[in-house]
């Protein structure tokens, strides 16, 4: 057997291998409990969820990578079964804690969503010596403000039904046309199941929370750590924006948009996303550009 062979055949068992079976807990901070699940050996890898359905919104990643990889999956303060922030807290403080509790302060590649890759990139920024690599999903950058048409989903999402949670869950389900792409139907039905089981996931109090006191839209050449931007072709303008702007200042950044897919790529075209995702896991650093 050849060299090459040996090597393709090594990668296919490892591929099919049965992860380890997962764990749970919680880790307890200064101010709170955070919920996490565990599974897989191999190179560290945290899944960051969204600012709207919680640390579920990964399962169609969080067994297939623990085929090779040692994956962490946690919910963030106020979601899914963390516990609901009652006094000021740090997004950026508690995933320290998890890496702490969980990862030994070990390096991990850090793969967010939405407000989850926005976390990501202070994380980053914060704690550098801790982060492998980037995978950021419809990432958005502190620094670079919203738009009117992003604040109320261009004009679809009201104050009459962002305050009824049953208007809201129907909302986030059905109607909003860049959450989740009109077609991708089983996506749409997963999100509803997801925030009717978990309604808190609506009311997190976002005026507890301690931002970056540096935004990072002008720190982001900062970043060594190699990058992927990801983002579906029918999210909203404002998320391209963000994710236009985090690879011109992530210098080696590379973005792919992936069709028929808003907001939670991951969820909507999870073979493709999937595919994208265990390259980038896979491929071997490059070196850092020279300034």
């Amino acid at each position: 057997m050849t060299l090459v062979a040996a090597t393709v055949l090594l990668a296919a068992q490892a591929s099919t291998a049965a992860p380890s079976a997962p764990a749970s807990g919680y880790v307890t901070t200064e101010t709170g409990r955070l919920f996490y699940e565990v599974a897989g050996e191999g190179p560290n890898v945290v899944l960051i969820h969204d600012g709207l359905v919680h640390r579920e919104t990964w399962d169609d990643q969080f067994a297939t990578f623990a085929k090779q990889f040692h994956v962490v999956r946690y919910d963030r303060r106020g979601y899914g079964k963390s516990d609901v922030p009652t006094v000021p807290f740090s997004n950026v403080d508690d995933l320290e804690d998890v890496y702490s509790a969980v990862l030994g302060k070990q390096k991990a590649t850090l793969i967010g969503c939405s407000a989850g890759g926005g976390l990501a990139i202070d994380f980053t920024l914060a704690h550098p010596e801790l982060v492998e690599k980037l995978m950021l999903v419809g990432a958005v950058v502190s620094g670079l403000a919203p738009s009117a048409h992003f604040l109320d989903r261009g004009g679809h999402y009201p104050p009459e039904i962002r305050d009824d949670t049953t208007k809201a869950i129907a909302y986030w389900s059905t109607d909003d046309p860049y959450f989740v792409a009109p077609g991708s139907a089983a996506a749409r039905q997963r999100v509803k199941a997801l925030l009717t089981a978990n309604p808190q996931n609506l009311r997190v109090p976002w005026a507890l929370l301690r931002g970056p006191r540096v935004p990072a839209l002008g720190r982001l050449g900062e970043i060594k750590a190699p990058t992927l931007i990801v983002i579906g072709a029918e999210d909203m303008p404002d998320v391209h924006a963000h994710g236009g702007a985090i690879q011109a200042g992530i210098a080696g950044a590379r973005r792919v948009v992936v069709r028929n897919a808003g907001h939670l790529v991951h969820m909507e075209q999870p073979e493709e996303f999937n595919r994208l995702a265990l390259e980038f896991l896979a491929a071997a650093p490059t070196a850092s550009p020279k300034p």
